[in-house]
């Protein structure tokens, strides 16, 4: 009866193994949405610095302040960021920086963008078509509703996204709320300068 009993407990762990790497870039293809990003900076040790810590909360079918990821079958796909508050304008290529902004633009932008997965690192890489800029977004932990990304996108200072898969539809927001002033943070995936 033991032998049995081990030869079962055997069998389930083998299959629960198994099924969990089965990740692949067919996994994220879908609507997803940002329910929550925090921004913070690590210790030697990798650790959060809890003094460091910004998060900032979204509701993913919110027309003003939503943002969404489109992850296509063909490895392309879109970021929807609706959670715009300021727009540069006007590039000055002598002093590097732009000269005007539009403020609280009522609009969504769209950054287009390729992905793939590796399986073995658990690394989701994203290339943004308007820039030269790859993103390595270490996936920490997915589910067929939701996952977590962290990335590290200057040295010591982490991004991590929590983002759930959405209907095809999103529901119009109840009510207008005013844009967050989400920091601009160069590197970053969701917001990048």
């Amino acid at each position: 009866m033991k032998k049995i009993a081990l030869f079962v407990l055997c069998a389930v762990a083998t299959l629960l193994f198994s099924s969990c790497g089965k990740i692949n870039y067919k996994s994220f293809v879908g609507t997803w949405g940002v329910e929550k990003i925090e921004y913070y900076n690590i210790d030697y040790a990798g650790n959060p610095i809890a003094a460091s810590m910004g998060t900032y909360v979204y509701d993913p079918n919110d027309i003003d302040n939503g943002i969404q990821l489109v992850f296509r079958e063909d490895k392309t796909g879109e970021m929807r960021d609706n959670d715009v508050d300021t727009i540069p304008t006007n590039w000055n290529p002598e002093t590097q920086t732009y000269e005007s902004y539009i403020v609280n633009p009522d609009t969504t932008l769209l950054k287009h963008f390729t992905y793939s997965y590796d399986a073995s690192s658990r690394i989701l890489y994203m290339n943004i078509q308007e820039t030269v800029r790859t993103y390595m977004m270490r996936i920490t932990n997915f589910t067929d509703d939701s996952f977590i990304y962290e990335n590290e996108y200057n040295n010591n200072y982490v991004e991590k996204a929590y983002m759930k898969r959405l209907s095809k539809s999103p529901a119009k927001s109840a009510s207008r709320k005013a844009p967050q002033a989400r920091p601009r943070k160069e590197g970053s995936f969701m917001s990048d300068k």
